[in-house]
């Protein structure tokens, strides 16, 4: 609860709110001149706002895993965080639902999805799982919250339930399978609309919704840990519930690192044209990137396996920062090797014995800075429109969190901190007797 009482808790609502105002300037600004102001192109047509889909779906989808777990797995020190992890995964979903806004252009386009859906699409199952997803994520929210509406917040509860606490934790247990059947749900739906396109090499395997699931583990956690870090703050009695998610995250971690250099095994050996064009796209147009993506994480989960960070604020949020950052990453590394490795080629006359292969040019949509309308190679990187957009779209997850953490009983004493309360009042009891 350190933040919600300290001095910084308005400045940081102050500037989160200044970034999301910033955020809505550049859409409005993007809306007016079109996606000329991104970079992106008819050859790179999906860039840095559907990495932030699924990043943002992969943190709500481990947020609510994490926090179904506590009651199906009967995890009490994890208890306290429970509603956190709730809460985190309805601001992560929505924040996923609005970096879609600036993807498509226009706002006015998403009719042409609730008009004339296409049922067979991928993309239609995403926008009906996230829906779903989160309708009961405020749910399951709202029944974890029922037994502290009281006061000023008792409007807000039912008058016929005569023991609120009773039927919150019979309702949370009840719902803990679907919460996470449901969360595992719409990581897998959004890694199928990725790995249901045959035509791209990097996407089409198997493997990706496991991974997908394994990220959102991890990712989602560390969400969680950020933010009991600054609301909680750090303590001993806050750091034997840090130390169990720590526990998650590297399990998770380990599952993802698994999955991903497997994938880069099977196809570096059956040597197939196509795969190792992608694989050279990640090795060696974007190594640096590749590095971040498994070095950021795996040094913070050493660190956080370090007493003295898990007793410091400022080493733990930086920390888990640091994971996430891989994290994004991560989810940013799934576009280069899909977009640039062509789908379309043709062996040049003449060279039908020997080859190799041309890409077929596409049209770009734009003039490059060489000049050329057609290319079969896009060096994307994100325009500051796109940046500054996403950025606001994290701070709008944090400036919800953190108002609704001041305005609804989501921060509730840990295990160990109550009993500690409960042995401190003894104390004080036997005292004056």
């Amino acid at each position: 609860m350190e933040l919600i009482m300290s001095k910084k808790y308005k400045t940081s609502l102050i500037i989160s709110f200044l970034l999301m105002v910033i955020a809505l300037i550049l859409w409005a600004v993007q809306i007016h001149y079109g996606l000329i102001l991104t970079n992106l192109s008819n050859l790179f047509s999906w860039g840095f706002y559907i990495s932030g889909l699924a990043f943002f779906v992969g943190n709500a989808a481990g947020g609510l895993v994490l926090s179904a777990s506590i009651y199906m797995l009967g995890l009490k020190e994890l208890k306290a965080f429970a509603r956190l992890g709730a809460l985190s995964a309805f601001a992560c979903v929505t924040g996923a639902m609005l970096i879609v806004l600036p993807d498509i252009g226009q706002p006015l386009r998403l009719l042409n999805l609730l008009l004339h859906p296409q049922f067979l699409s991928p993309l239609i199952w995403d926008v009906i799982v996230l829906n779903c997803y989160t309708l009961l994520t405020l749910t399951y929210f709202y029944i974890l919250i029922l037994p502290d509406l009281t006061g000023k917040l008792s409007f807000l509860a039912p008058k016929k339930i005569s023991d609120p606490k009773a039927f919150s934790e019979k309702w949370a247990r009840r719902l803990s399978p679907l919460a996470l059947f449901s969360a595992a749900s719409i990581h897998i739906v959004t890694a199928w609309i990725f790995s249901t396109q045959g035509s791209r090499e990097w996407w089409f395997t198997a493997i990706l919704a496991p991974d997908f699931l394994s990220v959102a583990v991890f990712a989602g956690t560390t969400v969680v840990l950020l933010a009991s870090a600054l609301l909680y703050g750090t303590g001993e009695e806050h750091t034997a519930a840090y130390k169990i998610m720590v526990k998650i995250i590297l399990g998770a971690l380990i599952l993802h690192l698994f999955f991903m250099y497997n994938e880069i095994f099977i196809k570096s050996w059956y040597h197939a044209e196509s795969a190792l064009h992608v694989l050279k796209i990640l090795f060696q147009d974007y190594l640096w990137l590749h590095l971040i993506e498994v070095i950021f994480p795996v040094v913070a989960v050493y660190l956080l396996f370090k007493e003295s960070v898990l007793q410091s604020q400022k080493k733990l949020v930086a920390t888990t920062i640091l994971l996430l950052l891989g994290v994004f990453a991560h989810r940013y590394l799934l576009m280069p090797g899909a977009y640039n490795a062509v789908p379309l080629s043709f062996l040049p006359l003449g060279q039908q014995a020997i080859g190799p292969a041309w890409s077929y040019p596409i049209a770009l949509g734009r003039s490059a800075a060489n000049g050329d309308l057609f290319s079969a190679h896009w060096a994307y990187y994100p325009s500051l429109v796109e940046v500054g957009i996403f950025i606001g779209i994290c701070a709008y997850v944090f400036f919800f969190i953190a108002c609704v953490c001041k305005l609804l009983p989501v921060l509730t004493p840990t295990a160990a901190a109550a009993a500690t309360t409960t042995t401190t009042t003894t104390t004080i009891t036997k005292s004056a007797q």
